[in-house]
């Protein structure tokens, strides 16, 4: 096969491929990772090459014209392109758009998806659907149009887009809201963080070393060092309520931050840490 050959047949990633990981930071420094939305929400990924381009504009002002249709059927949207944050962000702003961009260096995470030039590192125009399940259920180079993208979507749902009251019962299962900021996590003392694990439902989670924690911590606490988040996170088993721990409060606030980029609400850290705190504790194998 001849170099011509082999870039004439670079097409997009296989409807029912596994879909590769992508982990990339969104314009407004939001860390979007494909395997949050897996069972919970279908992803569209439009890749796209330039700023500079009056049909990429159009094309993505007219996905932003559906965006709520997307959302009714369970579907975030978002741009996937090589530009910097902040260039991303100005251009998102000027176009008035309400979904993230996301910015692939080199494109790399667009390579996996076959939306790059195989050559250069640049991405391709291009639409990929990743379902619910995981898997690719749509693929195509080029910019497709929209109103055929969510054709595609309202059929992964089983819903026809003419009735309008079976889409409003797909109410958008959201892990994150796109386009909107993330929730703030708020700083609470010592005793408002025990009277909520007292009267409510909220998990107390330290996030400091392994060390750290067997020598002192909370009883009953949940113990995931803070560089072990974004992976582990799931064995919370919620994405509310949550209270961070460290021994001072710096590395549970960047928990904190991480949770709520994704999605998590009522997130609160515990002003001072450990080493303000004031209630029970288990040192040495000993409750305090």
């Amino acid at each position: 096969m001849s170099l011509l050959d082999g870039l004439r047949d670079w097409s997009p990633i296989a409807v029912g491929e596994p879909t590769p990981p992508l982990s990339l930071t969104a314009d407004e420094g939001t860390w979007v990772r494909m395997p949050d939305f897996k069972d919970n929400i279908h992803v569209v990924l439009l890749f796209f090459r330039t700023l500079n381009s009056d049909e990429i504009d159009n094309w993505l002002k007219r996905f932003q014209e559906l965006r709520e249709k997307f959302e009714e059927l369970d579907a975030a949207l978002f741009g996937v392109s090589t530009y910097r944050t902040d260039k991303l962000r100005e251009y998102r702003t000027s176009l008035g758009l309400d979904f993230y961009l996301l910015y692939d260096p080199l494109a790399l995470d667009a390579r996996k998806f076959r939306c790059s030039g195989r050559v250069r590192p640049y991405c391709k125009n291009s639409v990929v659907i990743v379902g619910k399940d995981g898997n690719v259920a749509f693929s195509e180079r080029g910019l497709t149009d929209p109103a055929r993208v969510l054709q595609v979507i309202a059929q992964l749902e089983g819903v026809t887009l003419e009735d309008d009251a079976a889409a409003e019962k797909h109410s958008f299962s959201t892990v994150r809201n796109p386009g909107q900021r993330p929730d703030e996590a708020k700083n609470i003392d010592s005793e408002k963080v025990q009277a909520l694990l007292t009267s409510t439902d909220y998990k107390l989670v330290d996030v400091r070393t392994t060390s750290e924690y067997d020598a002192d911590h909370v009883p009953d606490s949940v113990h995931i060092p803070v560089d072990e988040i974004p992976h582990r996170y799931q064995e919370l088993g919620q994405m509310t309520q949550l209270i961070f721990i460290c021994q001072a409060g710096g590395r549970a606030a960047a928990a904190a931050e991480f949770i709520t980029s994704i999605g998590g609400s009522e997130i609160y850290i515990a002003e001072g840490g450990m080493s303000g705190w004031n209630g029970p504790r288990r040192t040495g194998g000993e409750v305090a």
